[in-house]
């Protein structure tokens, strides 16, 4: 909610600054901006993450010691994709906790809007073959595809659920581990990163239709 907030402000004050300049006469060929530091937008990013939680005048402030536009910092376009390593490094594990299930919500909100309109389908088309005006065939394919859409929705608010009870400390993962063991502790994430990362190229690439022979 904080940063939605901070988003409207930012998005209000650059229209004003718009509808100024365009009332203004032109003052010469526009420049693009100069580019952004990387260290210093990693460092925003990290810092603006792990203030996300707290009220918004430290989120403010966080963003303000930073120097940077607010839009890089928030918007995808500008800033490296968040990895796995960076999300457990960065972000408390209550922040990490309700991100999840935020996106679960979502997907399972959004599975559970297909899967209504599919058993409407159904009803319809079955209707349609019990008056002899459509195959069976076409009611069965239809059946099983809605019957496919409520397995993974029922999947999707089981594992939303078990987020939701789960018990996490407001602090990073790091913070509960003994320091001595932080070095093995970064390997073996890096690894779970990589892992992440291979399964989601293969399941990209599952689909992908061979190149042909020649």
């Amino acid at each position: 909610m904080q940063r939605i907030d901070l988003l409207r402000d930012w998005l209000g004050q650059g229209l004003v600054r718009l509808g100024q300049r365009i009332a203004s006469p032109a003052v010469g060929p526009w420049a693009p901006p100069p580019p952004l530091p990387v260290k210093e937008l990693r460092g925003a990013i990290t810092e603006v993450s792990g203030s996300a939680e707290s009220s918004r005048p430290a989120l403010a402030a966080a963003v303000s010691r930073s120097g940077l536009p607010i839009a890089a910092i928030f918007s995808p376009a500008s800033r490296e994709p968040l990895t796995v390593e960076a999300a457990v490094l960065g972000r408390s594990m209550s922040l990490l906790k309700r991100e999840a299930a935020d996106a679960l919500a979502a997907l399972g909100a959004a599975h559970a809007l297909v899967t209504s309109a599919r058993l409407s389908q159904v009803q319809h088309l079955r209707d349609l073959v019990e008056r002899g005006n459509a195959p069976v065939d076409a009611l069965a394919a239809l059946a099983a595809d809605y019957q496919g859409w409520q397995n993974d929705q029922v999947r999707l608010f089981d594992a939303m659920a078990m987020v939701v009870r789960m018990g996490v400390p407001t602090s990073t993962a790091l913070e509960q581990i003994d320091p001595q063991l932080h070095e093995q502790a970064r390997a073996h994430l890096a690894s779970l990163s990589v892992e992440y990362q291979r399964s989601l190229l293969i399941d990209q690439f599952r689909d992908t239709p061979s190149a042909p022979e020649t």
